[in-house]
């Protein structure tokens, strides 16, 4: 019997001495890759442009409600693009986007409350004008933004939804 306690108490001191080396194991090494940060072109290609599109189309066919939402999220992502990448290649994109973006994101939004849209798409011109300048800036003239002509999401109504 005392053979059977001495074992027993054998296996576990080998399993409880076993477990620093397994959660030593486990831990990161610092060797590990960094979390991601989506660069400058991510957050522009991923996020901005697809809001930029549907917000055009939203507004032009009287969508207010979607309209809203979309320049909502440009906003939000522009946040998201000055957090991560506020300085670009020594670019001051937070300054860009301040001086740019944010002003014309806020003519939107007025002509949007108002439901105009007249001032609507000359608003969405002045973004246009305002994202291609920050492209200039960066040197990176050769991304042109132009009104789109055809909606891209042929999956999601952008239009006005009818109430019966």
């Amino acid at each position: 019997m005392r053979r059977m306690a001495l074992a027993v108490t054998m296996v576990v001191f080998l399993a409880f001495a076993a477990v620093p080396l397994t959660v030593a194991a486990q831990a990161p090494s610092s060797t590990q890759p960094a979390p991601y940060s989506p660069g400058l072109g991510d957050f522009m290609t991923a996020y901005v442009q697809p809001h930029h599109i549907k917000l055009w189309f939203a507004g032009i066919s009287g969508n207010w409600k979607l309209a809203a939402y979309e320049t909502n999220e440009l906003d939000e992502t522009f946040d998201d693009v000055v957090s991560y990448q506020g300085n670009w290649h020594d670019l001051p994109i937070s300054s860009l986007v301040q001086a740019l973006i944010r002003p014309q994101l806020k003519s939107i939004s007025a002509a949007i409350a108002a439901q105009d849209l007249t001032r609507f798409k000359s608003a969405y011109a002045g973004l246009n004008t305002a994202c291609n300048r920050c492209h200039m800036s960066a040197q990176h003239e050769f991304v042109k933004i132009v009104t789109p002509a055809s909606n891209p999401y042929l999956d999601q109504k952008l239009s006005a939804v009818q109430k019966p």
